[in-house]
């Protein structure tokens, strides 16, 4: 099973964003299964509407359509909560993200994140952080590690690996995957030397395959990883281009 762990989707497509049909459209032309959906931006508070086309699209697709939801408590911490239980009790979705640096806010932050991600950790579902150096200090892995150390249980997507934004973070992701086997490195905007180092280390069961559509052309990034990952066996491919997000989510 093929799934690209990182698109977005937006309720104003095609004018900002694309659409759940047009993601569809991208996957089908290189033969993609599934894919994880979050919204696409908050700065206009359209969060919740992104929200619900997400689960649109997933109530008419389910077999296509993995669905995270997004929360920025500086909208509001009180709508953040209840956008939160919506996602998590409505909309069933498979875990949410967070994203610190594009929102503002940093991601350990005890009064505005963390009653957020023990929501979803009590939820049992995936918390997905933004992390690179675009915003150095809110997102940085140090602040992801003292959560896992608070969270135990909780599985968590490193979204980029810390390579959104110069200078990179990937040396540190690395390091700190190493000691918290529940992350999972996904591979957008990250420097493919530093994923090969990646996979080198911790394995091919702890990275995987993400495209960021449609910030990033879709099918380029699908030919690059075939190049990334030519070398691996066919087995680990398989793992890398799917199948650890497939098992991380209760799909495989």
């Amino acid at each position: 099973m093929r799934i690209d762990a990182d698109c977005h989707i937006s309720s104003r497509a095609p004018e900002q964003g694309i659409s759940v049909d047009e993601l569809l459209r991208r996957l089908d032309a290189l033969g993609v299964d599934r894919a994880v959906c979050w919204p696409m931006v908050s700065y206009t508070k359209e969060m919740a509407n992104d929200n619900r086309a997400i689960n649109e699209g997933y109530k008419a697709h389910p077999d296509r359509i993995i669905p995270f939801g997004g929360v920025n408590p500086l909208t509001g911490f009180d709508a953040a909560r209840d956008e939160l239980k919506r996602c998590i009790e409505e909309y069933g979705v498979k875990g949410v993200k967070l994203n610190g640096a594009r929102d503002g806010y940093y991601i350990d932050d005890p009064k505005l994140s963390l009653p957020l991600v023990e929501m979803i950790a009590e939820a049992g579902i995936v918390l997905a952080f933004h992390c690179g150096a675009n915003d150095f200090e809110k997102t940085h892995p140090f602040r992801i590690a003292k959560i896992s150390d608070m969270f135990p249980d909780l599985n968590i997507m490193i979204v980029h690996m810390g390579g959104s934004g110069q200078p990179t973070l990937h040396d540190a992701v690395i390091e700190f995957a190493a000691k918290y086997p529940k992350w999972y490195l996904i591979d957008s905007e990250a420097d493919y030397r530093k994923v090969l180092v990646a996979l080198d280390r911790l394995g091919s069961e702890r990275v995987c395959y993400g495209s960021d559509t449609p910030f990033c052309p879709t099918r380029f990034e699908f030919g690059l990883r075939q190049v990334w990952y030519q070398d691996l066996s066919e087995d680990d491919r398989a793992k890398v281009m799917g199948g650890n997000m497939a098992r991380l989510l209760g799909l495989a």
